[in-house]
């Protein structure tokens, strides 16, 4: 029996498809049909290069989420200074602002894959936050609490503003700079005043 060949780039297509219709709308929103289609191919294609819909929904929250990371991580990696921890908050937000879809797919996925994803959207802020303690700006808490502290917060406010606050009923711009600034704000060292 002959396998059915498909054009070398069908894949990177069929995903950047599933991407664009994810940066938007929820997994069970995408239909293989409509995406083979734009791509001129067939539903069968797609389960051949990817085996199932799971498969290539996957790939795609694999995909946004090192477009995601990659600028946090960069921000994490250059000066430990405290705009740069608010600029890594700001990164955040603006990211899932631009892409709700996607962003809500990192989390859940489209079969409830493993935690081991979802973890290391922590990991910038983790390592962002050990490097102000080194730099002796931070008060010397322990420092991957506090970073789950401020995912969580972040990751709240993210969600209620996507979700519980329509389209200019309060200013979230001001709201998420308050909360940035008392984030923060509790884990710096006390000033000597003395």
């Amino acid at each position: 029996m002959r396998h059915k060949t498909y054009p070398d780039d069908l894949r990177e297509r069929l995903v950047a498809a599933a991407l664009e219709r994810l940066r938007t709308h929820a997994p069970e929103r995408v239909s293989l049909r409509e995406l083979a289609a734009q791509c001129g191919t067939s539903t069968n294609a797609i389960y051949s290069i990817f085996g199932s819909k799971d498969a290539l929904i996957d790939e795609v929250a694999r995909m946004a989420r090192e477009d995601f990371l990659r600028p946090q991580f960069e921000l994490a990696d250059g000066e430990p200074t405290i705009e740069a921890l608010q600029a890594s908050g700001a990164l955040y937000r603006a990211w899932a602002r631009a892409n709700p879809g996607l962003y809500r797919l990192m989390f859940v996925g489209p079969s409830g894959s493993d935690y081991a994803p979802r973890a290391a959207m922590v990991e910038p802020i983790r390592r962002m936050l050990h490097r102000l303690q080194d730099a002796g700006v931070l008060a010397p808490h322990d420092a991957d609490t506090m970073a789950l502290s401020l995912w969580a917060t972040t990751h709240g406010f993210v969600m209620l503003e996507m979700d519980v606050w329509p389209e200019g009923s309060i200013d979230t711009d001001a709201l998420f700079e308050a909360h940035l600034s008392n984030s923060v704000g509790r884990i710096l060292l006390p000033v000597d005043v003395g």
